[in-house]
């Protein structure tokens, strides 16, 4: 029935706000998968607040962004449940837990994060990456799952991907994470 039901309103029909959690480490990008997240989702015609968490470590330390759409302004974009987590590293794993970050839906790279929250879904999203020579892009790749599983259009991501620099390897890395869901 959601289906039908986006499908007649053109995707942009939201019964309340949405959110999006990206966690990782230093390095790994999060903010610009956030930020690319955002971008796609404010094409598609949806009101977007994206934020990020980090502490003073360049690389290494837990970083955290969130982007929370809807079809409405949004009147507070800081909450602590989420509609879907990205868990990309443990250190941004340990980040959720001591802030009690909570999703109803989570997602975990099998090998950056060797003990994944109960009942996460596990996918090898950092080992395809690399496999395809996309090191380093575990962030796209991320982006990739996420819109296969619906939460953002893919045409809004590649349109918003081919204008950023490297936009080739992105839209590579990318791929991989549409072909990691089934």
């Amino acid at each position: 029935m959601w289906s039908s039901i986006k499908n007649m309103l053109g995707g942009r029909f939201l019964v309340r706000d949405r959110s999006i959690l990206i966690a990782g480490m230093g390095g790994q990008g999060i903010v610009f998968a956030s930020t690319v997240l955002a971008q796609a989702l404010y094409r598609q015609g949806y009101y977007v607040s994206q934020l990020q968490s980090y502490g003073a470590e360049v690389r290494g330390g837990a970083v955290i962004a969130w982007v929370v759409y809807s079809n409405k302004p949004i009147t507070c974009p800081f909450i602590d449940e989420y509609d879907v987590i990205v868990i990309l590293h443990q250190n941004g794993y340990k980040e959720c837990i001591k802030k009690g970050f909570k999703g109803n839906y989570v997602i975990v790279d099998e090998d950056l994060v060797p003990k994944p929250p109960p009942n996460s879904t596990t996918l090898p999203m950092n080992r395809e990456a690399e496999r395809h020579g996309c090191r380093g892009l575990v962030n796209i790749v991320a982006l990739g799952v996420l819109s296969k599983l619906g939460y953002v259009d893919e045409t809004s991501l590649k349109e918003v991907l081919s204008t950023m620099k490297n936009a080739e390897m992105n839209l590579k890395a990318f791929k991989i994470g549409l072909n990691l869901i089934s």
